[in-house]
């Protein structure tokens, strides 16, 4: 190795050792966030549902519940949920699957928009739009839904999903 060889890798060598400092705290290890997480995010509120077949209910897969409260199965609107077609039961606070199936007012048709959203009790047992308020994403803020297309084409029993 002559002497030029040497004094280039020597330079090429300090520039490494000097920039890798600077650069370290520009180039970290990414954190998992729902930005770029590939798992199913949740938070102390969720519900799972798959696209289901035209019928009178609705299966819901999984829900979880920061508090008591009910699964609230509305039309669509526009792009927004309408009207409500139908409710679970009152849901204890916890993590449930496979509930049991929610009864609608009337048949859903395939292609079909729904919106499945959680609803807090309000302390009394029964629901009420006006006073049992929607669950809200810890995240968001926003209101914990889940919207899904009714088909001919959709599996006859959703799997229960663990959150």
């Amino acid at each position: 190795m002559n002497i030029k060889t040497f004094v280039a890798f020597v330079v090429v060598a300090l520039m490494i050792v000097i920039a890798m400092p600077l650069l370290r705290g520009k180039y970290k290890e990414p954190v998992p966030s729902s930005n770029n997480s590939t798992g199913l995010i949740v938070g102390t509120n969720a519900i799972y549902v798959e696209d289901q077949a035209p019928s009178k209910t609705i299966l819901v897969a999984t829900v979880r519940l920061e508090k008591p409260g009910f699964v609230i199965v509305f039309d669509d609107a526009n792009g927004v949920p309408g009207k409500i077609l139908g409710r679970s039961d009152f849901l204890p606070a916890g993590e449930m699957e496979n509930l049991l199936p929610i009864q609608l007012s009337r048949k859903t048709q395939d292609g079909e928009i729904l919106y499945i959203a959680l609803h807090f009790d309000d302390g009394d047992g029964m629901f009420d739009v006006t006073k049992d308020q929607p669950a809200l994403d810890s995240t968001s803020a926003l209101p914990v839904m889940t919207i899904i297309t009714v088909s001919t084409e959709a599996a006859e029993s959703p799997d229960a999903v663990s959150l």
